[in-house]
């Protein structure tokens, strides 16, 4: 039927002249639009200097996808006629040259003493040294500080456009509510926390949108490239605050430092229906303190909000506060009431959504219901501002007396073998605003504990060392990203126990119950970057010099053209280049040790030079060698190698040494033999439909920004047809749907192209693949994948899977650290409940297969006579696994890294009883296989996990510039 007049009339307004069609709506439509009873400027009068945003952008917010251009126009202008109340800071470009803002709002008497609050809000952030009464005067003059992030996902598009009306009402309204809201807070304003994300999905989506609300509509379907969801190097920053390594993600940090805000919102989407907190299990057991209280206020106000537009909201589900890398859980360790909040229109629902009930769904929708929720939590938060301002000083004061009391007290991170990894570690620490000292002396522990390995009991240390004591203001952000065991919610814990045991009772195709975890489970970040790191019971005093990390106005400025090595700055000097006086006679080494040496030898071949790896330990210059030392000789290169090699040494912070002999003193090889010539490495990484944007994220970024690497990003259509023998190694990162990708002619071109000398690299879901029946680029087989093996291994499976207690819950015999659970009766274990539940036992049920891990750490054994391991000098070493991919040890080929056949397997993070430990100990982490000339190098996780795993970096780069030459 025709739409009548009236909802003509409504989409002619709705939709912007630059649509090229109209969508297929029909006056029913707009019964079920949640906005339809709404408007954004029912809440002044409002103060006829300010522009609105429409009349700047030429179209109501809602109607059209506002580029980053047009919101910073916007912006500048409500700003400038507003200065009274609105003060704004740049803070940091993007990777892609857009500059980031804040836009800080307040009364006009807040804004002309802000320099005044900004000094207190420092004191208060700190408050040792100050008397009760200093803090409590302090207290009383200084209003609540507000922070609302917009659009981290770049493609959830509502938060941006929200913050332009967000700035509009608090510059412009002269309403009651709103100036009251203002005298009590200071409202901070980061407009796009994504900048580089949200260009490329609007320009995109503006490109094709004709405002249709059908989900197949191809508006609705964005392309792989596009992926505004994530920044320029495809990282999801919501997860990067636990390291910080993305610019932008170091900008909002270093920034929430300046301002210390007490209540944080980050505007997020897209959801069935809006949530906000309280948030679900679990909570990270560091925020403590009353952030539950506050949720649940704060919540209460936004329902209140909600409930007068009759608007559906849920809270205490799905969207959890425990992995401390979020823009929810950071602020929270820090003292904030960090919350997430979800919308439900626009993004990829584009302008018009049909929901599934049949009724529309706006992007006008998301914006109103974000900009609501906002309106609602400053006011809730500004009505017991000085409540909210003394919780915050108590949450900073006890994160100092807890860490003189708690059995944690200190981190002694050593540098050892290693310098850079360990200051990398400790720049990353000190962009979250952790305080760290380096020893100038040598001091002891009586109590200390490795993360790496098992060894605990007194421990000396030496100068250098660098030292985190936990009885600092940020000590529960310090705790929580040091944790070497996060406790799991006991709750949380015994409800996936629970789903655990149902589901072994299902049958072999029946709908499983899910389980809701939401992120990893284990993070310690001296395990992550693999640096020698201790934790000590006691904390004496040390001597030695507090580290400053110089304020790095690179992030202020346009990123330099090309590629360039080092993206962090650090706090101490590394030193490197060449160490010994002239120029050598025969040859120059610099050992594997470092996390510069790869990178080193990559750049030298890149750059024409000769350079050769040793195979066997050599003697040479006095000393000893390892395996995987790097000759570069002088005879057989440029004249220039010389300087270019010091220059290049000192950019890499690797010592390199010139031998000016090549006869050895003692041992069997010197630089004449034990050496093989490496090839000139040419990279590819698959970068195409299916590959994780996160995974080929953190490869590009490592390369490009850590390393110096350049590589060629191929898709399959390369694979299948184009030119491999241009590459010596190629990449796979973890992929879903290979199998229908990569065609069979592909398989056997890959093999081929492997014969022939290259090195294929899959990791992941990738090896997942390679490991199949179909595919058999190895010997390797995945566990579970035999039927009759796997009904074997199923009948051999406990039945009673509850007395192998997963890591992070509990042992059934004590109260656990892990999550402070008393042991529980015999008959309300969770076997015995799915039992109750489930009365019936499936025939095909089975716990043979592996269950998906949620992101935990374990130990494996290594072979360090094999290539891939040269540079590590331990027999273990701890990783991240992620997922059901377990796979069996290589039948042809080398199985360099074994998940801990004896001994610790599991070191944190969360695993399923009876099932996680008994299928993957003795599997293969790492494989090598050669097939004729060349290598298949197998990795069954992500080894450069979201750019902060560090510990298997050499790993992956030993296999790009080493497997092309062995």
């Amino acid at each position: 039927m025709r739409p009548s007049r009236l909802a003509l009339l409504f989409l002619a307004a709705a939709i912007p002249a630059a649509a090229t069609a109209q969508p297929t709506l029909t006056s029913r439509d707009t019964v079920g639009r949640d906005d339809r009873n709404f408007s954004f400027y029912d809440r002044g009068p409002y103060r006829p200097g300010v522009p609105r945003p429409d009349a700047i952008l030429g179209y109501p917010l809602g109607d059209w996808n506002t580029q980053y251009a047009q919101q910073e126009r916007v912006l500048l202008a409500i700003a400038d006629a507003a200065k009274d109340r609105v003060r704004v800071e740049q803070f940091a470009t993007t990777s892609e040259r857009r500059p980031m803002r804040l836009y800080i709002v307040s009364s006009p008497e807040n804004i002309a003493r802000l320099d005044a609050i900004r000094a207190d809000l420092d004191r208060i952030a700190d408050p040792r040294g100050a008397s009760d009464a200093e803090l409590a005067a302090i207290t009383a003059r200084t209003p609540a500080v507000v922070w609302y992030s917009g659009s981290v996902h770049g493609n959830e598009s509502p938060g941006f456009e929200t913050s332009m009306q967000l700035l509009y009402q608090l510059a412009a309204s002269e309403e009651p509510a709103t100036v009251s809201a203002l005298r009590h807070a200071v409202v901070i304003i980061n407009p796009s926390s994504n900048p580089d994300g949200h260009e490329r999905f609007s320009v995109w989506y503006n490109s094709i949108n004709v405002a249709n609300p059908d989900p197949q509509s191809q508006e609705h379907r964005e392309p792989w490239s596009i992926q505004g969801r994530f920044n320029h190097y495809r990282f999801d920053m919501n997860r990067d605050l636990i390291a910080t390594t993305q610019r932008e993600v170091q900008g909002i940090t270093r920034a929430m430092q300046r301002w210390h805000p007490m209540v944080t919102v980050d505007l997020h989407g897209h959801t069935s229906s809006y949530f906000f907190p309280p948030a679900a299990r679990p909570v990270n057991q560091f925020i403590g303190g009353d952030g539950a209280k506050w949720m649940d206020l704060i919540g209460r106000a936004n329902a209140a909000a909600f409930d007068r537009y009759g608007w559906m909201y849920f809270t205490r589900s799905d969207f959890d506060l425990y992995y401390p890398g979020y823009y929810d859980t950071w602020p929270s360790l820090t003292g904030a009431i960090g919350m997430t909040y979800e919308t439900d229109g626009g993004g990829h629902r584009g302008i018009f959504w049909r929901r599934p009930d049949g009724t529309i769904l706006s992007f006008r929708d998301g914006i109103a219901k974000h900009w609501v929720a906002s309106m609602a939590t400053l006011e809730a938060t500004a009505a017991r501002a000085q409540d909210r301002v003394r919780d915050y000083l108590r949450f900073r004061q006890a994160a100092v007396s807890e860490g003189r009391s708690g059995a944690m007290k200190r981190v002694v991170i050593v540098p050892g073998k290693d310098p850079q990894r360990a200051a990398e570690l400790v720049a990353a620490l000190m962009r979250s605003g952790i305080e760290v000292t380096r020893a100038s002396q040598g001091f002891g522990s009586a109590a200390a504990r490795a993360y790496l390995g098992s060894e605990r009991g007194a421990k000396r240390f030496d100068a250098g060392a660098y030292v985190v004591d936990l009885a600092q203001p940020q000590g529960r952000l310090a705790r929580a990203v040091l944790d070497p065991s996060p406790v799991i919610d006991p709750v949380f814990a015994r409800t996936q126990l629970e789903k655990f045991q149902r589901n072994l009772r299902r049958g072999k195709g029946a709908d499983a119950e899910g389980y809701e975890f939401y992120d990893i489970t284990a993070w310690a970040l001296p395990v992550a970057f693999g640096v020698e790191s201790w934790w000590t019971e006691d904390a004496p005093a040390v001597t030695g010099e507090r580290l400053r990390l110089a304020a790095d106005d690179a992030l202020l400025a346009a990123p330099p053209q090309g590629v360039r090595a080092g993206a962090e700055p650090l706090p101490v000097e590394l030193g490197g280049g060449i160490v010994t006086q002239g120029r050598a006679q025969s040859a120059y080494l610099f050992g594997p040790e470092r996390s510069g040496a790869n990178r080193l030898a990559w750049q030298l071949l890149a750059e024409g030079y000769r350079v050769e790896v040793a195979t066997e330990q050599l003697d040479a210059g006095g000393r000893r060698w390892p395996r995987g030392s790097y000759v570069v000789r002088a005879s057989r290169n440029d004249p220039a190698l010389h300087a270019r090699l010091d220059q290049l040494a000192r950019e890499s912070a690797v010592e390199v040494v010139g031998i000016n002999t090549a006869f050895n003193d003692e041992g069997q090889f010197g630089i004449g033999a034990g050496t093989t010539a490496l090839r000139k490495p040419e990279l590819a990484v698959l970068a195409d439909d299916g590959v994780g944007q996160t995974s080929y994220g953190a490869i590009w970024w490592s390369l490009e920004r850590r390393y110096g690497i350049r590589f060629t990003p191929i898709g399959y259509s390369y694979l299948n047809g184009g030119d491999l023998s241009k590459f010596t190694s190629i990449i796979i990162p973890p992929a879903f749907g290979l199998s229908s990708r990569i065609s069979k002619g592909g398989v056997d071109r890959l093999k081929g192209w492997v014969r022939g000398g290259g090195t294929l690299i899959t990791m992941g879901d990738a090896t997942s693949w390679a490991a199949g029946e179909d595919v058999a680029l190895t010997s390797a087989r995945r566990v579970g994948d035999d039927e009759k093996e796997a009904k074997d291994a199923g009948a051999a499976a406990p039945k009673d899977s509850t007395k192998d207690t997963p890591k992070g819950t509990r042992k059934a015999d004590s109260t656990s650290r892990a999550t402070g659970e008393q042991p529980r009766r015999d008959d309300a274990t969770p076997d015995r409940l799915a039992e109750e539940l489930i009365p019936f036992r499936s025939p095909s049920a089975s716990n043979a297969a592996p269950q998906p891990v949620p992101g935990a750490n374990f130990d494996v054994v290594l072979d360090r006579t094999h290539w891939l391991m040269y540079g590590y000098d331990q027999p273990r070493l701890t990783v991240l696994l992620e997922g059901d991919t377990f796979l069996k040890p290589s039948k042809e080929g080398s199985n360099v890294a074994v998940f801990a056949p004896a001994g610790p397997l599991t070191r944190a993070g969360w695993t399923w009883p009876g099932n996680t430990e008994r299928l993957l100990r003795g599997t293969a982490m790492l494989v090598e296989e050669r097939l004729g000339s060349g290598h298949v190098v197998l990795f069954v996780n992500e080894p450069m996990f979201r750019g902060w795993w560090r510990a298997l970096d050499k790993a992956v780069l030993n296999a790009a510039l080493l497997g092309p030459s062995f």
